[in-house]
């Protein structure tokens, strides 16, 4: 039996996108930004800052685990309602790190935290595809994709000053904040489901899903493996003054933001392969000006963001027409389980290529030549892709 969906008109698709794009802004902000804050964290947990990436880990491999748990159970719930339970709880984890001393303690939350955030995005993305045309999907995942640079733009620099003048307590209250003030933007803006608990269309866990849903993942493993040390490049390698630094990365989150909107625009205008062998020759051109010894570190940082932002919309695009409606939320948590698996091993693999971060001109060409080759199977992957949803299409007209 299909899935009978309601759509609405772009006018309120597009708030309903607003409001997915602000949930994700504080999902992402609670997890990004506890690695630079840790910095402020540590001497109050009586442990070196170096082991932040424990907090990382704690929190990647808890959404790892809740995105592979809800592929299979996910359909059971209300996604409203599930929604507005996750983003209760994260809000609630967030406030408690602020009122514990011991380390293990932490861990333990954010390992929890990660299990909340973990399925909150495939969820959220879920009903917003669901209820919008085919040709608008591509506009509104951007749309909500975008909220990833505006990260960058506002959200960081943000937590950074509170934590500088106010202390690390205040910039978690703001996020916990934000995830209360998502509750009723949840609760008065987004659809209710209309997913009857009778229809059991489960997608198989096999080699196509798969393939589908680490889509995303792969298109953005070759940035991942630079994002670790994007600040001592720009700086050791490329030259770039320290006071400079807070102008570059906000360039680049700008130039992000706008690729993001535009590739969302143009998924409906262009073929989808035009559009990842031009983000993919924009990311290699990017990784070229250091290997060639230019420091212009403006051009590069702005060029690589808005290559890699770009890559993500299309690979999403794509990724998109693989579930039906119905079981595109347990689509979607697998996926992002995956994107949080891959970004993990590309930043281990960003530390063996760069032993002890040693960034000598060999040590730096050979990551950029691993980002690069690994870059340029992205194009190949999407004609894998678009064949395969062809070759369904034509078995199930």
């Amino acid at each position: 039996m299909p899935l009978v969906t309601q759509t609405f008109n772009p006018k309120t698709l597009m708030r309903i996108a607003l409001a997915m794009a602000f949930i994700q802004f504080t999902n992402a902000l609670e997890y990004m930004a506890l690695t630079p804050v840790f910095a402020f964290m540590a001497d109050g947990f009586s442990v070196p800052v170096s082991f932040s990436g424990y907090v990382s880990g704690m929190y990647t491999l808890g959404a790892v685990l809740s995105g592979i748990a809800a592929f299979y159970w996910i359909d059971r719930f209300n996604k409203k309602q599930f929604l507005i339970k996750n983003m209760a709880l994260l809000g609630t984890l967030t406030f408690l790190s602020t009122l514990i001393t011991h380390f293990e303690t932490l861990l333990i939350l954010r390992f929890c935290a990660g299990l909340v955030g973990g399925t909150t995005m495939g969820v959220g993305i879920s009903i917003l595809i669901n209820h919008a045309p085919a040709n608008l999907r591509g506009r509104m995942l951007a749309t909500v994709i975008a909220s990833f640079s505006m990260v960058s733009i506002v959200g960081m620099p943000t937590i950074l000053f509170l934590c500088t003048h106010y202390g690390w307590h205040a910039a978690m209250w703001l996020i916990s904040s934000l995830c209360l003030v998502s509750l009723p933007m949840i609760i008065f803006t987004l659809p209710y489901d209309t997913v009857s608990p009778h229809i059991k269309a489960k997608l198989s866990f096999d080699t196509d899903t798969l393939l589908f849903a680490s889509c995303t993942a792969f298109a953005q493993f070759s940035p991942m493996l630079v994002i670790p040390i994007l600040t001592p490049l720009m700086m050791q390698y490329m030259g770039a003054q320290q006071n400079l630094l807070p102008l570059l990365f906000l360039s680049g989150g700008i130039v992000g933001y706008f690729s993001t909107k535009i590739t969302g625009i143009l998924t409906s205008r262009l073929p989808s392969l035009t559009l990842a062998i031009f983000s993919t020759l924009l990311l290699i051109s990017s990784l070229l000006i250091p290997a060639m010894g230019n420091k212009n570190a403006f051009l590069f940082i702005t060029i690589f963001l808005g290559a890699s932002y770009s890559r993500l919309v299309c690979a999403s695009s794509v990724a998109l027409h693989y579930p039906e409606d119905e079981q595109r939320a347990s689509f979607s948590s697998l996926q992002t389980a995956i994107m949080y698996l891959i970004t993990t091993l590309a930043f281990f693999l960003s530390s063996l290529l760069l032993p002890d971060m040693g960034l000598t001109t060999q040590n730096i060409n050979r990551l950029l030549v691993v980002s690069a080759l690994t870059a340029a199977g992205f194009p190949f992957m999407v004609i894998i892709l678009q064949k395969k949803l062809a070759k369904r299409a034509a078995h199930y007209p």
